[in-house]
């Protein structure tokens, strides 16, 4: 296995402990003062293979809205789609929201970094298209005002949008050729934060995701704060689940949901913040622990490969492994850890996976608090 990190942007930062975290808020960030922060600390928030074009597509956080870039395979190099042009300035980042229609069109969706003082001032997240081939950025709507979406995924079939907003955290749907937005209810009680890090849709159309309970009198939310959902558009409705997926070592209660992903064998896989993958059958709703491959917490990112296996990514905090799950033997295979040797650079954390259909693993890393994260290019796994 090969590993290259791909730097976007190189700047370093000394600050992060000492004066940013818990400290600053948005108004310092986007203050001017600090110009550094302001354009060079970027994460890599999302990611999508065009293998017709030899090219990734890659969804950023950056303060000054230039999130979208197309990197360059062949010639490898980065060129911005100049997202800040057509951008409020409260546009801060595409999260987990970056996927085809059957079309051969983009959408994404903005998510925010501001708090909620600014709530009455930013218009919402935006649901963006783009045409890979002539390169047009247009913002199709703003479907929930003020709310801004962490994450979307397209029911190709029904030609119907699903996103998760935050803050609050609500589901909603978007219907491409009318334009129709309906508000489907909460999923967060405002104690915690409920959803994981994208949304996740089966092969039937069902969406899933994690809601967050409210307990009576509020002095502990309990062990099972964290439960499943799911939305049937048949039903109409969110049926929220009593159950949720498991926590390490047969503890009681449900763990947090980090990433989700539809495997190469129709089943959801679920990873947990405490770093544990799961297996989630679509029919029955039952949930099975499969493993943990990695020592550390969190595992967000997922991406089918061509071999019909999934990959993964685990860890957090410069401790990220690669890992492998084949579905017909329900194996779990660590592949190493995520290093630059030239560089002597661990990635921080991964929070997203694209695999081409060459077998080049592409993994966006989020949220170094000590430089601008960087595309890494994985070859040699498959």
């Amino acid at each position: 296995m090969k590993t290259r990190a791909i730097k976007l942007k190189d700047a370093h930062f000394s600050n992060f402990h000492s004066e940013v975290v818990g400290k600053w808020n948005y108004a310092d960030l986007v203050s001017g003062q600090h110009p550094d922060w302001f354009h060079d600390w970027v994460s890599f928030d999302c990611l999508l293979a065009d293998d017709a074009r030899d090219t990734i597509w890659c969804g950023l956080t950056c303060l000054a809205t230039d999130i979208f870039y197309r990197y360059d395979r062949k010639h490898d190099r980065f060129a911005s789609m100049n997202f800040q042009q057509v951008a409020d300035r409260y546009d801060a980042k595409f999260h987990r929201s970056l996927l085809f229609d059957d079309d051969g069109g983009m959408w994404a969706a903005t998510a925010l970094l501001h708090d909620i003082d600014r709530y009455h001032d930013a218009p919402g997240g935006a649901l963006v298209h783009f045409d890979p081939v002539s390169e047009q950025l247009k913002i199709v709507a703003r479907p929930m005002p003020h709310h801004y979406i962490q994450s979307i995924t397209m029911d190709r079939r029904r030609g119907i949008i699903y996103g998760l907003t935050f803050t609050p955290e609500r589901l909603f749907s978007y219907e491409v050729a009318t334009g129709n937005v309906t508000d489907l209810g909460p999923v967060g009680s405002g104690f915690a934060m409920a959803q994981g890090q994208t949304v996740v849709i089966d092969r039937q159309g069902t969406c899933w995701g994690t809601w967050g309970v409210t307990r009576a009198w509020l002095y502990e939310r309990g062990p099972d704060e964290f439960r499943l959902w799911r939305y049937r558009p048949d039903h109409g409705r969110i049926e929220y689940l009593d159950h949720g997926l498991p926590r390490l070592h047969g503890r009681t209660g449900s763990a947090g949901l980090d990433g989700a992903h539809l495997g190469p064998d129709g089943v959801l896989y679920m990873g947990t913040v405490e770093g544990l993958l799961c297996r989630l059958d679509p029919e029955s709703a039952q949930v099975e622990a499969i493993g943990k491959p990695g020592p550390a917490r969190r595992l967000a990112g997922m991406a089918n490969g061509p071999d019909g296996k999934l990959y993964g990514s685990a860890g957090q905090d410069g401790s990220v492994v690669l890992f492998r799950y084949d579905p017909a033997n329900r194996r779990i295979e660590q592949l190493g850890p995520v290093y630059d040797p030239d560089i002597r650079e661990y990635a921080w954390h991964i929070h997203d996976l694209a695999i081409t259909n060459d077998g080049v693993i592409y993994a966006g890393e989020n949220d170094a608090p000590h430089r601008s994260s960087y595309l890494w290019e994985i070859s040699g796994a498959l």
